[in-house]
């Protein structure tokens, strides 16, 4: 609609009316009224943190301060569909194995709390001792029963005392600072963040905000404390007069190598808009790599853990079963 030639105000009013979500509805009318009374768009956005994320009220900043709504509205109706697609991929590709594993754990509570006490009373009673894997297991479930209350306080105190540092400032910097060292999923938050505060420090730099100031709101939209940390030094090193290249080598769990290099060169032969959006793509493309490749392997290596806990399971009932038969007899 911008594109068009329609007024913002008009373009909130519209979809305002014919939105079928009743909050978004609700938001927009909103963020229509804000936007009438002289408020800035990113600022009415921000009102709304569980609509508008980070990265669309920083970029939609952006445009504001250079200008070029409309195209920047399109980029991140790009973005938005693929993370969309990449939320929906991972659902889709952890979806199956979590019902198996929800199943499975259903039964598995039948099996020790319900049926292998069985054994142990029907055992005593040919006064048999039971085969170590089925004793092993019932040493397990009993001793779930005897601490069962104090298992759940404890669980519920970790939960519990993880949000509450999780909310701290120093407890979210420090949590996020060792995000990126979690297998597999550290890497993938690695090349999100990345790809999210090339692409928009480069948009940024397009429409003419200085780099200090892109990096700025750059830094926002990896949704990390710890990087904002980290960027915010990096921007008083720049004010003194040091490259961006040279400051982002010291932060190599953040800041990759190659992405580093690229961005040093982009620095030196004046194109360091272009090489923003090139380390962008790169980053989107191994972040995207990275997630079918888990995709493709997280279900088989699911099926076989569970596998391997029903092999023990089946050689804890069947056991004591032919080892009852030798009793009998």
């Amino acid at each position: 609609m911008l594109n068009a030639g329609i007024q913002l105000v008009d373009a909130l009013d519209i979809l305002a009316k014919q939105s079928k979500d009743k909050v978004l509805q609700e938001a927009l009318v909103k963020i229509t009224g804000m936007v009438q009374s002289g408020l800035t768009f990113s600022e009415s956005l921000k009102k709304y943190p569980k609509i508008f994320s980070i990265l669309v009220v920083s970029m939609i900043q952006a445009a504001e301060l250079g200008g070029g709504m409309g195209p920047i509205l399109t980029q991140i109706s790009s973005f938005v569909e693929k993370e969309e697609h990449t939320r929906k991929k991972l659902k889709s590709a952890t979806s199956y194995p979590k019902f198996v594993g929800g199943f499975f754990g259903l039964i598995l509570i039948g099996v020790i709390f319900g049926l292998l006490p069985k054994f142990e009373d029907i055992f005593a009673s040919f006064g048999a001792t039971l085969p170590t894997p089925t004793l092993i297991i019932m040493g397990f479930a009993n001793f779930v029963k005897s601490n069962l209350i104090l298992m759940f306080v404890m669980v519920v105190s970790i939960v519990v005392g993880y949000k509450l540092f999780y909310r701290s400032e120093k407890g979210r910097v420090f949590i996020d600072k060792y995000k990126f060292s979690i297998p597999i999923f550290g890497v993938m938050q690695q090349k999100s963040a990345m790809m999210r505060i090339t692409i928009t420090l480069s948009i940024l730099m397009k429409a003419g905000v200085s780099l200090i100031e892109g990096l700025k709101i750059a830094s926002q939209t990896a949704d990390n404390k710890y990087i904002d940390q980290v960027i915010n030094g990096i921007c008083h090193e720049i004010s003194q007069g040091n490259t961006l290249g040279s400051q982002l080598e010291d932060y190599p769990r953040i800041f990759p190598a190659l992405d580093v290099n690229m961005i040093s060169i982009g620095e030196k032969s004046g194109a360091l808009v272009v090489m923003l959006e090139k380390v962008a793509e790169f980053n989107d493309q191994e972040f995207n790599a990275i997630v079918d490749k888990m995709s493709t392997i997280l279900e088989p290596v699911m099926l076989a853990g569970l596998g391997m806990i029903a092999t023990v399971l089946v050689l804890g009932l069947y056991l004591p079963i032919f080892h009852m038969s030798g009793v009998i007899k």
